[in-house]
């Protein structure tokens, strides 16, 4: 499934150059602490192009080659690098640290060396963050957040105006970092799936098959075809109420809250029916180690078939109207527009690249479970527009596959394989389309069985600098409505 290729700093510059020619696109990196296996620290740099990865692992004691220059998408990645394991990415465009902030975190300490014990800083102001300035006269500065005035996680976003066109925004996250990886280390994996449940809770089922599916091959399980079957629907039940909601909260920022709120009522019936059939709204903990908690009977198929069917004819309805209704062309067309050669650079996924133009979707790039002839919807305009589009065409295929994998669900479930330990400092990689794109895991076990690394990329950490450059031009009224297009996870950014 992946190509590993271990080159020198030397060297990765002129690797990375020729992936990017041939089509492939940075969807990851890892750092790793392998001092005590006599390896050093670790970076591996993982590339994908449909139904290949090529991972290039790079070796070094204090420093590494930074490839921003080549590969715009690995500014932060390698920014998490220097903050987390104290390498120095020289040629960096961008000094400041990015999750562990001067404010109070001691400079000295690196949260995801081994040899780190949980020293914690002392209260006291270790350095400053300094944000970019724009210059000129008439122009301002608008501050938000990081506290809110609603139900929403901290962010920072830092407008620069003349007038009410927006110049320039800077954001900054990462202000509940809850230490999620170096948590993970030494636990088994049954622990940590309950873990990874809770890193983005709406998109809980996504990212526990994400997980799973890295795991579980180096633990010698290979679920029975009902249970990928079952996992399938889930996923994609899954991807129904967030996007029912996401447009929802569209048409709420543009002042058409009786629309928002059918919506929300239909977002509503969708989280009932995860009640019913899981035990959770949020379907929390429904996937285990080779197998799932849930099964489908008659009657239930019956239940959401025709669940589906409301929504799905509902949605009809509403995507008719906003493209009929020029008060809702007028907030939705051009406004948030995220270009392609943008996209590109940025290596965006999920809904914010097909929307521009780019057709990336795990469940076709590197099919898993029961997925096989997922259709793509694409747009080039990437405006709020598209995002929408995106979204109601997805909630159409994914009532689809969800019909699909229903009329095909294997008769009988076979128990899976007895679990094996895996060999020590094995290590895979899982994928799986969440709501919001592709979400990444790598995992790499200790002698013992126990989890050494693991390193999870969540489709916001890849997607959040791109609302940075699709709010340029517009005014800074329209910032919600762009923000709200993308949807972006704090926590899942957040580790």
């Amino acid at each position: 499934m992946f190509i590993e290729e271990e080159v020198e700093g030397s060297n990765l510059y002129s690797r990375v150059r020729d992936a990017i020619r041939e089509g492939f696109y940075l969807f990851g990196m890892v750092g790793s602490d392998e001092r005590e296996l006599g390896r050093g620290f670790a970076i591996r740099y993982f590339f994908m192009k449909k139904g290949s990865v090529r991972v290039f692992i790079l070796r070094t004691e204090d420093k590494f080659p930074s490839i921003v220059s080549l590969c715009p998408s690995s500014k932060n990645y390698e920014k998490e690098i220097r903050d987390m394991f104290g390498l120095l990415p020289e040629g960096h465009p961008d000094s400041r640290r990015l999750m562990l902030y001067p404010e109070n975190w001691n400079p000295a300490i690196h949260p995801l060396r081994k040899d780190y014990k949980g020293e914690k800083p002392e209260f006291k102001v270790y350095g400053r963050y300094t944000y970019k300035k724009v210059m000129g006269d008439g122009v301002n500065e608008i501050l938000v957040g990081p506290i809110h005035a609603g139900i929403i996680e901290p962010g920072h976003f830092r407008f620069s105006l003349a007038g009410e066109a927006i110049l320039q925004l800077e954001i900054r996250h990462f202000w509940k970092h809850r230490g999620i990886e170096k948590l993970c280390e030494g636990k088994d994996p049954k622990q940590v799936l309950k873990i990874v449940n809770r890193i983005s809770g709406d998109n809980a089922v996504n990212i526990s098959i994400a997980y799973l599916n890295a795991v579980e091959p180096l633990l010698g399980l290979e679920p029975s075809e009902r249970v990928k079957v079952i996992r399938s629907i889930l996923g994609e039940l899954e991807r129904v109420w967030n996007h029912v909601r996401d447009i929802g909260w569209l048409f709420m920022d543009i002042a058409f809250p009786l629309v928002a709120q059918h919506l929300f009522s239909l977002q509503e019936k969708l989280m009932r029916f995860n009640k019913s059939l899981t035990g959770h709204r949020f379907m929390f903990d429904v996937c285990e180690l080779g197998t799932v908690k849930v099964d489908f009977n008659r009657d239930r198929e019956r239940d959401l078939i025709d669940l589906l069917g409301v929504i799905e004819e509902e949605i009809r309805q509403v995507e008719e109207f906003a493209l009929e209704t020029p008060s809702v062309r007028d907030r939705f067309e051009t406004t948030g527009r995220v270009f392609k050669n943008t996209a590109m650079e940025l290596s965006l996924c999920g809904v914010c690249a097909r929307a521009s133009g780019l057709e990336r979707d795990t469940r076709v790039e590197l099919p898993y479970l029961a997925y096989k002839d997922v259709n793509l919807h694409t747009f080039e305009e990437g405006d709020v527009m598209a995002r929408f589009l995106v979204r109601t065409r997805e909630i159409y295929e994914s009532i689809r596959l969800i019909k699909l994998f229903l009329k095909n669900l294997p008769e009988h479930t076979e128990k899976a394989n007895k679990m094996q330990k895996p060999e020590p400092y094995s290590w895979n990689i899982g994928n799986a389309e969440t709501p919001r794109g592709n979400a990444f895991f790598f995992v790499m076990f200790d002698k013992d069985g126990k989890i050494y690394r693991l390193k999870y990329v969540d489709p916001s950490f890849r997607n959040w600098p791109a609302i940075q450059y699709a709010v340029l031009g517009d005014i800074i009224a329209d910032f919600p409505l762009v923000n709200k297009s993308m949807n972006l996870s704090y926590a899942g950014n957040d580790l």
